[in-house]
């Protein structure tokens, strides 16, 4: 199973690249030179990412349902959040990986079941 989490990483990863190469359209460098070659990129994570998710979905649906909205969620609280706001999530996820398992025992992390 660990290699489909990795295959999910790398879904997480070209998502992020993928948002990140559509914000670039309005930018004066995007027209210079970058449309192209994100478009080429684009393309090719776009295969990447349907094929590795479509492998990890068919092990286990919905725990690749779950992890990729929990990462949505994640994603859409960094997207949104202010400069403060990112300093102070950094010294939480820091403090997380300091003593994983405290953290682990006070939270509750909650899974939807996929029909």
């Amino acid at each position: 199973m660990s290699n489909h989490l990795n295959y999910l990483k790398v879904v997480l990863l070209s998502e992020l690249l993928l948002e990140a190469n559509e914000d670039l359209k309005n930018s004066p460098q995007y027209k210079l030179g970058l449309k192209q070659q994100v478009s080429r990129t684009n393309m090719m994570l776009d295969r990447i990412v349907r094929s590795e998710y479509d492998s990890v979905y068919g092990v286990d649906p919905q725990m690749a349902t779950n992890v990729l909205n929990k990462i949505d969620s994640l994603l859409n609280l960094i997207k949104s959040a202010s400069i403060e706001d990112l300093i102070v999530i950094e010294s939480i996820v820091k403090r997380y990986n300091k003593d994983k398992e405290k953290f682990r025992e006070s939270e509750v992390v909650w899974f939807d079941k996929i029909n």
